[in-house]
C-alpha cells in the first residue's frame, strides 16, 4: 500500500475513534467527578429542640420494596456529646408483620443500643464503651435480618455482635424511618453516612451528597424518600461552625489539644476549656498564677505529659524571672521551666512543636525594626534555648508572618510564606513572600520547593500548616493590613503550589499585634479547627473556636449535587451523544460549507436574544412597606412602635433591649430558662440578687410592650418566651417563619426587611455574635442557592434581585457581583451593569483599602 494512502487511512482511522475517545474521556471524568465528594451525610437534632423541630428521614413510606432473603442495612453513626437518648431507627411494617426499632442510651460508661421489638420486648442489648465511642467520630452499625431463618443480628463497630430469634418471614417490606416517627418523639443528636439498604436480589445505596432539599435520593439519583428539619454535612465541609467563644480581661494566649479535643485559652490566673464535643466552656482558677508574666501568650503542647507549654523571648524593660513554664492539664498546677532569655522580639514567629524530638523550633519574626531568618530550638529536657542556626541564610529570606508545620506521612518540616525583604531591615519595605521550604532539620539544609508569581489580593498565613499526607498542604491566610477583614482556607499542591480556595471565610479583627489564627487537623474528630484570638488593646481578647468537616470542599462542589445524580448522568451520556454525531458529520460534511454560510446563521442566532426587559424595575427598591404600628423592628435601627405608630424606642434601655433579644431568639424553641437568662445577663451576681434583678427587668419590660398590641412576654414550665400574634409585626420572627417554610428571599417584604439593615446593626454585645453571624451566614448560603437556581431557570430578573440583595449583607461579595452582571448582559443592560460595577469597586476601595484587581471589561467577557 502506498505511503500516502496508508498515512490517509490512519489519519482518517484517528479522526473517526476522536468522538469515541472524547465520549470515553467525558464519561470518566463525569464518574470520577461524581465519586470525588465528601463529607456525605445528614445530622439530625434530638431531644434538645422540641417536638416539631426535630429530625426525621422517612424512607419507602410511599412505595414499599419488598425485601427477601437476607435484608441488611448498614450504615456509619455518629452521637453527639449532648446527653441526648432516644429511637435511632425504626423498622415500620403497615401490615401484620412486626414493627422494630433501635435505641441508644448511656449507662454508667457504657454506650448501649437496644434492638426492641416494639409495643412488646428487648431483643439485643449490645453495649461499648463510651471512651471507644468518642474514639472516633464514625461507628459502623448493621442490622441484620435473615428472613427465612428468622434470625436478627446487630452489629456496632464490626466487632461486638449479638443476634436473636425473630419471626420467620417470606418477605418483608417495612418503612425506614430514622429519628422522630409518630409518637416516638424521643430521639438522640446524631448524623448518619454511608447508608447501604439490601437484600439478596438489590442493593440500595444513599450516598447524602445533597446540600439543600427534603428529598433523598439513591446513587441513581431516584427519590426514595423525605427528610426533615436535618443539616445535610456537605454543608459542614464549606461553611465554618463556630463552636464557642471565650473572653479574658487580661493577656492570654490559646492552644487546641487534638488528642483530647479541648481548646484551651488561658491568662495569668485562669483557664477556659472549652470541649469540642459537648460545646461547652469551662472555668478553672489557677491555685498560683503563671510564673511567666504574659505579654504575648506564645504556647504549645506536649501531649506526652499532658502539659501547656508558655513562652515568651522579650519584654519592653529589663526582666528577670522565668521565660518558659509549663501547666500540667491533670490538675492544674504550673511549673518553672526555664528562665533562659533570648532577648529578641520575634513578633509573629513561625513555630511548630515535634513531639518526638521534645523540642521547639521556631523561625524568623520581627522586632526592633528588622525582620529574622534565623531557626532557634527549644529543647524541653534541658529545658534551654540553643544558638541559633543559620540553616536558612542563603534560600529563605528574612521575613515574619511565616508557617511552619510537620507532615507526617513525608517526615518534613514545611515552611510557607510571609512577609519581609532581602536586606532584613524595615525601613527598606517588605513585600509577600508565596513559597514553600522543606527544611532537613538533622542535616541543616533547607530546600525550595517552588515560589510563586501571585497575582491576587495578598494575604499573610496564619499560624500552623496542615499537612495530611505527601500531596497536599493547607493553611489560613487573611489580609493583616486590613483591620476587618476575612479568613480563608486554601489548599495548595506540594509538588508545584498549584492552589484552590476551599470553604467559606471566618471573619477576624487583626489591628493588634496580639490577634492571631491558627489551624490544627484533629484526625479524631475528622475536622479542621480554627482557633481565632482578636484584640483591640493587645491586652483584653476574645477567642472564637471554628470546625470545619475534612476533607473541605469549595462552593462549585458544594452545588455540585442540586440535581439527583440519575439528571446529571443522563445529562452528560446526552450531551456525549452529541459530540459524537456532531464529530460524526464534521468528518463527512462537504467543504464548500464555509465561514461566510455560517455568518447568516451567526446573525439569525444574535438576533433571537431574550426580549429587552425593563431593567430600571428590576433595580427599583421594593415597593412593599412594613407595618407602621404593632411593630418590633431587630434589622437596622431597633425601633418598636406601639398601637398608634408612635416610636418608643425610648423606653428599651440597653439592658431591656438585651433581655427582649435573648428572649425573642430562644423563643422559636421552649424558650430560655430563667437559669440561662440569669447566668447571661448578671453572671457575677449573687443567685439571691439576680432573681431580683430578673423580675425587675421583666416587669419593666412588660410596661414597654404594653402598649404594642399582638406580643407577650410568656413564662411556663420555668422558660421565658416571646409570643406574638396578629396584629405585631416582628421583621426577625417574619424572617425566621419565612426561612423554616423556605420561602423565597426575594420576595419583596422579606427583601425589605434585610435592606433595612444588618441584625441588631447598634449593638455589639458578645452575646449576640454567634447568632447574628449564624444569620448572616445562613441568608448569605441561601442566596447563593437562589442566585444559581435562577441562572439554571434563566430567570434573569431574579438572579439579579438575589445578587443585589446579597450584596446589601456584604457589599464587596464577589459572587453577588459576577451573577448580577450576568444578568444585566442578558438583560441587555450595559449602563446598569456599569454602575452595578462601580458600586462594588467603591465599597471595595472603602472597606479594604485597596483597589479591586479585576476590571469591568474583564469580567463581562468571561
Amino acid at each position: 500500500m502506498p505511503r500516502a494512502q496508508k498515512s490517509s487511512i490512519n489519519s482518517m482511522m484517528k479522526a473517526t475513534t476522536l468522538p469515541l475517545r472524547v465520549f470515553l474521556f467525558l464519561c470518566l471524568s463525569n464518574f470520577l467527578f461524581l465519586e470525588n465528594i465528601f463529607a456525605q451525610g445528614i445530622e439530625l437534632t434530638g431531644n434538645h429542640q422540641p417536638i416539631e423541630q426535630r429530625s426525621s428521614i422517612r424512607l419507602f413510606e410511599q412505595n414499599h420494596p419488598n425485601f427477601e432473603g437476607v435484608l441488611k442495612i448498614n450504615f456509619d453513626l455518629h452521637i453527639r456529646d449532648d446527653g441526648t437518648s432516644g429511637y435511632l431507627i425504626r423498622l415500620k411494617d403497615k401490615g401484620h408483620n412486626p414493627t422494630y426499632n433501635l435505641y441508644f442510651d448511656k449507662e454508667d460508661q457504657e454506650a448501649v443500643f437496644r434492638f426492641n421489638e416494639e409495643g412488646k420486648s428487648s431483643l439485643i442489648r449490645l453495649a461499648i464503651s463510651l471512651d471507644k465511642l468518642h474514639a472516633k467520630r464514625w461507628l459502623p452499625i448493621e442490622v441484620a435480618y435473615d428472613l427465612l431463618k428468622g434470625k436478627i443480628s446487630l452489629t456496632v463497630d464490626n466487632q461486638a455482635t449479638e443476634s436473636v430469634r425473630a419471626r420467620q418471614l417470606n418477605s418483608y417490606s417495612p418503612a425506614i424511618i430514622f429519628g422522630k416517627s409518630d409518637y416516638l418523639i424521643d430521639v438522640p443528636s446524631f448524623s448518619i453516612r454511608e447508608l447501604v439498604i439490601a437484600d439478596d436480589r438489590q442493593q440500595l445505596r444513599f450516598p447524602m451528597r445533597e446540600s439543600t432539599g427534603s428529598i433523598l435520593h439513591d446513587a441513581s439519583g431516584n427519590a426514595h424518600g423525605k427528610v426533615s428539619n436535618v443539616t445535610w454535612l456537605l454543608n459542614r465541609a464549606y461553611h465554618w461552625q463556630r463552636n464557642g467563644a471565650m473572653y479574658s480581661s487580661r493577656k492570654s494566649g490559646s492552644e487546641y489539644d487534638v488528642k483530647r479535643q479541648l481548646a484551651y485559652y488561658f491568662n495569668s490566673d485562669s483557664l477556659f476549656i472549652h470541649h469540642l464535643r459537648g460545646g461547652f466552656t469551662e472555668a478553672i482558677r489557677f491555685t498560683s498564677p503563671c510564673p511567666v508574666l504574659i505579654k504575648l501568650g506564645n504556647s504549645f503542647i506536649d501531649s506526652t505529659e499532658n502539659r501547656l507549654y508558655v513562652y515568651e523571648t522579650f519584654y519592653e524593660h529589663p526582666h528577670e524571672g522565668p521565660t518558659v513554664a509549663s501547666l500540667s492539664l491533670d490538675d492544674y498546677t504550673w511549673r518553672v521551666e526555664s528562665d533562659a532569655y533570648l532577648g529578641l522580639e520575634l513578633n509573629h514567629h513561625g513555630a511548630h512543636y515535634l513531639a518526638e524530638q521534645r523540642a521547639l523550633f521556631v523561625f524568623g519574626g520581627f522586632g526592633n525594626m528588622l525582620y529574622n531568618n534565623d531557626m532557634r530550638r527549644y529543647q524541653i529536657d534541658n529545658s534551654d534555648w540553643t544558638a541559633a542556626q543559620n540553616i536558612s541564610k542563603d534560600e529563605i529570606l528574612p521575613r515574619y508572618f511565616t508557617s511552619m508545620g510537620y507532615g507526617e506521612v513525608t517526615k518534613k518540616m514545611y515552611l510557607f510564606g510571609g512577609m519581609g525583604n532581602e536586606s532584613g531591615q524595615h525601613i527598606v519595605g517588605r513585600k509577600y513572600f508565596y513559597d514553600l521550604y522543606d527544611l532537613d532539620l538533622a542535616g541543616g539544609r533547607t530546600k525550595k520547593l517552588w515560589q510563586l508569581d501571585w497575582k491576587e489580593h495578598h494575604f499573610v498565613p496564619a499560624r500552623g500548616l496542615v499537612i495530611p499526607d505527601d500531596r497536599w498542604l493547607y493553611l489560613l491566610g487573611y489580609p493583616e493590613h486590613v483591620s476587618h477583614s476575612l479568613i480563608q482556607l486554601r489548599r495548595f499542591s506540594l509538588a508545584d503550589g498549584s492552589y484552590e480556595q476551599l470553604g467559606d471565610s471566618i471573619p477576624i479583627y487583626s489591628d493588634k499585634i496580639s490577634t492571631r489564627a491558627k489551624l490544627y487537623h484533629d484526625k479524631n474528630l475528622q475536622k479542621l479547627i480554627a482557633i481565632v484570638q482578636e484584640s483591640d488593646d493587645d491586652i483584653r481578647s476574645k477567642v472564637s473556636v471554628y470546625e470545619l468537616d475534612f476533607p473541605a470542599i469549595s462552593q462549585s462542589q458544594l452545588h455540585a449535587f442540586t440535581k439527583s445524580t440519575k439528571t446529571e448522568v443522563s445529562w452528560w451520556i446526552g450531551f456525549s451523544v452529541v459530540i459524537i454525531t456532531a464529530g460524526t458529520i464534521l468528518l463527512y460534511r462537504k467543504k464548500h460549507v464555509t465561514k461566510q454560510a455560517l455568518q447568516p446563521e451567526e446573525r439569525n442566532v444574535s438576533q433571537t436574544a431574550l426580549p429587552k426587559i425593563d431593567v430600571e424595575t428590576a433595580m427599583k427598591a421594593p415597593s412593599w412597606q412594613h407595618p407602621d404600628k404593632n411593630s418590633i423592628f431587630l434589622f437596622g435601627d431597633f425601633t418598636v412602635l406601639d398601637r398608634r405608630g408612635n416610636d418608643i424606642s425610648h423606653l428599651f434601655s440597653t439592658r431591656l433591649r438585651q433581655v427582649f433579644c435573648l428572649i425573642l431568639i430562644h423563643s422559636d424553641a421552649a424558650g430560655i430558662s430563667s437559669t440561662l437568662l440569669s447566668h447571661l445577663v448578671w453572671p457575677d451576681k449573687p443567685k439571691d440578687k439576680v432573681k431580683t434583678s430578673r423580675g425587675v427587668t421583666i416587669n419593666n419590660l412588660r410596661k414597654s410592650l404594653n402598649t404594642v398590641e399582638g406580643v407577650e412576654i410568656v413564662y411556663k414550665n420555668g422558660h421565658y418566651r416571646v409570643a406574638i400574634s396578629s396584629p405585631c409585626y416582628c421583621d426577625y420572627a417574619v424572617l425566621r417563619h419565612a426561612m423554616s417554610n423556605n420561602h423565597d428571599l426575594i420576595s419583596q417584604d422579606i427583601s425589605q426587611l434585610i435592606r433595612r439593615g444588618s441584625f441588631l446593626m447598634g449593638s455589639d454585645d458578645p452575646l449576640f455574635d454567634e447568632t447574628k453571624s449564624k444569620l448572616e451566614n445562613e441568608l448569605t448560603m441561601r442566596l447563593q442557592k437562589t442566585m444559581l437556581l435562577m441562572e439554571q431557570q434563566e430567570n434573569w430578573n431574579s438572579l439579579f434581585a438575589a445578587a443585589e440583595l446579597l450584596m446589601v449583607l456584604d457589599p464587596i461579595h464577589e459572587m453577588g457581583l459576577k451573577k448580577g452582571l450576568t444578568a444585566l448582559q442578558k438583560l441587555n443592560s450595559t449602563t446598569q451593569a456599569s454602575r452595578f460595577y462601580s458600586r462594588f469597586t467603591d465599597q471595595y476601595q472603602q472597606l479594604l483599602g485597596e483597589t479591586y484587581p479585576v476590571s469591568f471589561a474583564e469580567l463581562i467577557t468571561r
